[in-house]
């Protein structure tokens, strides 16, 4: 049993109500946090709620105090064109430093910070998998406020005994989620997505919810400090192959077109287009298809390296989608999402 004071930003998040629990069930005395109007009823019983706003730093007194480590996983989270960058900076980064200053200020121990290898932008084909001294070249504006994010949350690092430790989740998928990676496993379901390029070895890689927040707990307990970690599963997926297992397990039929990567690349190019259409569906309170940023994700090898976190003694539950995606499509199905 842990009996160190938790505290949980984002907590009544998709992932954030799954650190609670993962928590409380590991013995940690928990506290999560969220915007007053977050909906505390997917939180446990044995969680106190404090409400606070990462952007009003005087909301962070009560949050912090008497606090031993925080798990960070609070952001802004889109791929929407209809984003500014302001905002992401101003919830992203500026939190961040709101909340970093309140730990150091209230003599928090430590932290472990939610980024994404999506600072990585597209990696490099002679870097491929990336590991964590992949150069940061982030291209959406939410990759570039987490990058931001997480030099924000390293600036505070060692100031006061505050320790940071951080983790970057490969696109995460799993029961209880419908955005990010959801969103290409749904246009499969619903037959939005029926083709993929059949001579294109482009390379990526997922990780289940629970591993993620596993990875959190982990790092937490066996991790080092001023070290950042990359969370991903152990298997090596091409487009071509998960898209087509994935489509079979949905009962779908997906075809192969006689083109290579540079078909890939050439979406890209149509983001003003899909920018446009986000506005049209916003006009009409619809939530679009695809997003403007999520197009990026189309340009390389976004394949990446979980050798490091493994040096630690973790190893994954779902190490392959063939673990963890047929209970995700069994909860599209009862969501009706499919």
């Amino acid at each position: 049993m842990s009996g160190k004071q938790a505290l949980v930003t984002g907590a009544c998040g998709f992932i954030g109500s799954r650190v609670c629990e993962r928590l409380v069930e590991e013995g940690y005395d928990v506290r999560g946090t969220d915007l007053e109007k977050a909906d505390t009823s997917v939180l446990d019983d044995e969680v106190e709620f404090v409400p606070a706003d990462l952007t009003v730093r005087e909301d962070l007194n009560d949050a912090v105090r008497g606090i031993d480590v925080i798990f960070h996983t609070a952001s802004l989270f889109s791929y929407s064109s209809l984003v500014e960058t302001e905002t992401f900076e101003e919830v992203n980064v500026g939190g961040t430093e709101n909340l970093c200053e309140a730990a150091v200020e209230h003599g928090v121990d430590s932290m472990v910070h939610w980024s994404t290898c999506g600072v990585y932008g597209a990696p490099r084909d002679d870097l491929v998998p990336a590991d964590e001294t992949h150069p940061k070249e982030p291209e959406s504006d939410y990759d570039l406020s987490k990058w931001l994010q997480e030099k924000k949350a390293w600036e505070y690092h060692g100031e006061g005994g505050f320790e940071v430790k951080v983790i970057r989740p490969a696109a995460v998928y799993g029961p209880g989620s419908a955005y990010g990676a959801a969103q290409v496993f749904l246009a499969i379901g619903n037959g939005l997505l029926r083709f993929y390029a059949l001579h294109c070895d482009y390379r990526f890689s997922i990780v289940h919810v629970e591993d993620v927040v596993r990875a959190a707990v982990h790092v937490e307990k066996h991790g080092e400090a001023g070290e950042a970690y990359n969370v991903v599963d152990d298997a090596e997926y091409t487009a071509r192959r998960l898209i087509k297992e994935v489509a079979g397990m949905m009962g779908r039929h997906v075809y192969g077109l006689p083109v290579g990567c540079d078909a890939y690349k050439s979406l890209v190019g149509m983001r003003p287009v899909v920018a446009t259409a986000e506005r049209v569906y916003d006009a009409v309170g619809a939530e679009p298809p695809i997003e403007a940023d999520a197009l990026y994700y189309l340009k390389g090898n976004y394949w990446m390296d979980n050798t490091k976190l493994k040096e630690t003694g973790f190893e994954p539950e779902y190490p392959s989608f063939r673990d963890g995606m047929p209970e995700t499509v069994e909860w599209y199905e009862e969501e009706g999402l499919i």
